[in-house]
């Protein structure tokens, strides 16, 4: 990942889907926009007790620096599920304003229509940016340890393919910032559940990112077309949000994509 500036905004771009020009994308930091406390300063979830209002600017500057049209942003209500919904154009502005308007329990997203971005929000969990410039589709997943251990990664490939005919093998992936397997400490039965994981000194730590690579190489994705960022959020909370090294309450970040 590369490290990008627009204004006051700070935000990062995978190397492996900047090089398409029918693709907008990028991974939000914390730099820019304007909430405060412990939203400072690019907060752009609404669900973590944020002023509405400021969140909303936060958008709207973020939409400004990676080149998308704010009127176009669509967003589901994240569960930690492995729901995958494919967006029709109708439904852009989903979400846009208000979480309770997102589309219900959907932590994966797909568009298939151009000048529709789509997002996902992270503070920790994996963000996931898949592209297919032969069908000209990308989607946005959300994957916290339990949408990893429920296969969300290979589930969005899977859709992609039976319902808009990209092919697994032409697909490029971007793994954003997430926590890593340095910080993530986690119980046995989660270690089990996401299935990478190693133990130091009696105590479980798992590899989410790791574990979404798996996935999306299971699901026939070139080992070539997938990039991780290899950023740790904990590591790097003054980059991006991290719920796990800031507590509650904290920001989120986000994942933005959007066809051109």
């Amino acid at each position: 990942m590369v490290p990008r500036s627009s204004g006051s905004v700070g935000w990062w771009q995978f190397e492996a889907l900047s090089r398409f020009d029918g693709l907008a994308h990028g991974v939000t930091s914390r730099r820019g926009g304007v909430s405060e406390g412990p939203y400072a300063e690019l907060n752009v979830g609404l669900h973590v007790g944020d002023d509405p209002e400021r969140v909303i600017e936060n958008r709207r500057q973020a939409c400004e620096a990676l080149g998308v049209r704010f009127e176009s942003l669509a967003f589901g209500q994240q569960v930690h599920g492995n729901s995958v919904h494919v967006l029709e154009a109708s439904e852009a502005g989903a979400g846009r304003e208000s979480f309770e308007e997102g589309l219900p329990a959907t932590d994966g997203l797909i568009v298939r229509e151009p000048g529709i971005a789509i997002g996902v929000f992270v503070a920790d969990c994996v963000p996931l940016l898949l592209y297919d410039s032969e069908s000209h589709v990308a989607a946005a997943v959300h994957a916290g340890w339990r949408g990893t251990a429920a296969g969300i990664a290979g589930k969005a490939v899977g859709v992609m393919a039976q319902a808009c005919r990209a092919r697994p093998e032409s697909v490029v992936a971007g793994v954003g910032p997430a926590i890593g397997r340095c910080c993530y400490q986690v119980s046995e039965e989660v270690a089990r559940a996401v299935a990478v994981a190693e133990r130091r000194e009696r105590k479980w730590y798992a590899d989410l990112a790791e574990a979404n690579r798996r996935q999306l190489l299971a699901a026939g994705v070139r080992e070539g077309n997938i990039e991780l960022s290899g950023i740790c959020t904990a590591c790097h909370a003054d980059e991006f949000f991290s719920e796990r090294k800031l507590g509650r309450p904290t920001g989120r970040f986000a994942a933005f994509v959007a066809l051109r």
